[in-house]
């Protein structure tokens, strides 16, 4: 419930506060009295366009701020948690618009979007009226209050979770074909690196061995002039190493015999001639190994060169070019599950479908005998408004698509959350008229009126869910008894909900429990608003004068007192 308002440097308002109570409240007042900038101040509460065009000429910024009781919703709550907004017993909205255009909102003194304003708004205020923006001629609305009116909310609720689960479903299905798409081209590059690695056959520390070995082949010329002179050195010239070596041993076992004692020294000697005769063997065999061999050296330079190219494709030794492959033959195992997965996938999108399709197709026949019944009850509630032989038709319809997989009728049709078939409430508003589409051919009044038609069907259903409503021109181009009914309308929804209503009509402002009045007056050369709840004989005199203008005379005061006293009928 909306408990106080105020309203600063709106068009020619200045600074007005207005508390309200619960119940129904009418404001009232001569036409360019600022009523619709009332009007204007909620729907920017309740997240509407804002324009730097609202602002009072020389000032800087609007603002509006409202206080509302808050209700005991779940929904709500989930909307405070979402937005971060601190939870209290009174919520407190602020709309500031600059005159720069920037518009800023704040609920219980914490930021929010404009779109997280519309969000907790949604769940306190409701405006319908002439200029209403809140989606009465949406198919999204009337899809809702069908549901409302039905009590569908569980299947609705259901039909969503199974959407979801599809959703999910067939994402998992484009991921993996984009996977098998892609696996194409990367099962390619495998097989070929791999193939590559397969055909060359390395094996760790071949390229260190091959290098050692073109060295040697390089310099074969060199060895071979070494080892020949290391050959001669050691025991082919005359006095080469193990021939003196072999003498100096003969001698030193002479100097035994001459009894010195030269066992160690023997055998030293006798040490260093059989280590210089190995040493002589081992050169010579090496001297015969050493041959120039042009076909080895050009197999090697060729093998080591395809060896060095995979280490700079695959990695920086070999080592890692094995590891690489492994590598390679793990993908191609994970990729040619991608088939398997994939089917699997389909298997869960189609029963995902199936089970969405069965669980709409029910929630939609719900719809329809709901919507009939709805239908009905809405065009009896108009009757008393003014609006007899008014013929409404909820029409559902499956929008073709071309690309679905879910078909109506052996055609592809689009889906969605809310289930497949959309809703267009169609309306003759005079008898004889064929009818149309309501977006097209209601007036403001109208739309008013048939959205106070359907909140008081919607509350013979059910709870009320603690809104404040504002109508604004319900009464365009009523009077009489049908005002008077209208007036009923109104007060009876007022018992379940806070009804606020801009009004003309002094028989709907004489059922109101609480009346504002909305004057407009120049003062110190400005024109400015005010906003001033009428009591006891100013009310009555507010009465009067919508009943007769300004010559207010005892009978039209007896009528206005008539008007104030059927509230209490």
């Amino acid at each position: 419930m909306l408990e106080r308002l105020q309203v600063r440097s709106l068009g020619i308002i200045e600074n007005v506060e207005v508390n309200f109570g619960p119940g129904f409240s009418a404001l009232t007042g001569e036409t360019g009295a600022g009523k619709s900038l009332l009007v204007e101040s909620l729907e920017l509460i309740g997240g509407g366009r804002a324009s730097a065009e609202l602002i009072r000429s020389g000032d800087g910024k609007l603002v509006v701020e409202a206080w509302f009781d808050r209700p005991a919703s779940e929904c709500l709550q989930a909307e405070f948690d979402d937005l971060g907004v601190p939870t209290a017993d009174e919520i407190v909205v602020r709309r500031e618009v600059t005159s720069a255009g920037r518009s800023r909102c704040w609920v219980n003194d914490t930021a929010v979007t404009v779109g997280g304003l519309q969000r907790v708004a949604s769940h306190l205020l409701a405006i319908h009226g002439q200029h209403e923006h809140y989606g009465l001629a949406e198919g999204d609305t009337q899809r809702r209050l069908v549901d409302a009116f039905g009590d569908l909310g569980v299947e609705a609720s259901g039909v969503h979770g199974l959407w979801q689960r599809w959703i999910e479903a067939s994402g998992e299905v484009r991921r993996l074909e984009a996977a098998r798409n892609r696996r194409r081209d990367r099962m390619d590059s495998i097989l070929f690196q791999e193939g590559e690695i397969d055909a060359l056959a390395p094996t760790i520390g071949e390229d260190d061995t091959l290098r050692a070995r073109r060295l040697q082949l390089r310099h074969i010329a060199r060895l071979q002039a070494l080892t020949s002179g290391i050959v001669d050195g050691l025991g082919d010239r005359e006095g080469a190493v193990v021939e003196e070596l072999g003498r100096a041993e003969r001698s030193v076992a002479q100097m035994a015999e001459c009894g010195v004692d030269v066992e160690e020294l023997l055998r030293l000697v006798t040490e260093a001639r059989v280590i210089s005769e190995e040493a002589l063997r081992e050169v010579r065999v090496l001297g015969g190994d050493l041959r120039e061999d042009p076909a080895e050296l050009d197999g090697i330079e060729s093998r080591l060169h395809l060896l060095e190219t995979m280490m700079l494709k695959y990695g920086g030794t070999l080592e890692e070019v094995l590891d690489h492959r492994e590598l390679l033959r793990a993908e191609k195992a994970e990729l040619l599950k991608v088939e398997d997965r994939l089917e699997s996938a389909r298997k869960d999108a189609a029963a995902a479908l199936e089970a969405y399709d069965e669980v709409a197709a029910c929630l939609q026949s719900k719809r329809v005998e709901t919507s009939g019944r709805m239908a009905v009850e809405i065009s009896r509630v108009l009757e008393r408004m003014d609006m007899v032989g008014t013929l409404l038709n909820f029409q559902w319809t499956a929008r073709p698509e071309e690309e679905s997989p879910l078909k109506r009728d052996g055609l592809p049709v689009a889906f969605g959350p809310d289930g497949v078939e959309e809703v267009e409430l169609l309306l003759a508003a005079n008898q004889g008229e064929d009818l149309r589409p309501m977006a097209r051919i209601a007036s403001g009044g109208e739309l008013s009126r048939l959205h106070l038609a359907i909140r008081t069907v919607l509350r013979q259903r059910g709870p009320s869910q603690g809104l404040t409503l504002l109508f604004d021109e319900v009464d365009s181009g009523l009077g009489g008894a049908t005002a008077a009914a209208l007036a009923g309308l109104l007060a009876e929804l007022a018992r379940h909900d806070q009804v606020l209503v801009v009004t003309h009509l002094a028989q709907v402002a004489g059922r109101a429990d609480a009346q504002f009045k909305v004057k407009k007056a120049v003062s110190e050369g400005r024109t400015k608003t005010t906003v001033t709840a009428v009591e006891g004989e100013a009310r009555k005199r507010e009465v009067a004068r919508m009943v007769a203008g300004e010559a207010v005379t005892d009978a039209t005061r007896a009528h206005a007192v008539e008007l104030i006293g059927a509230d209490n009928d």
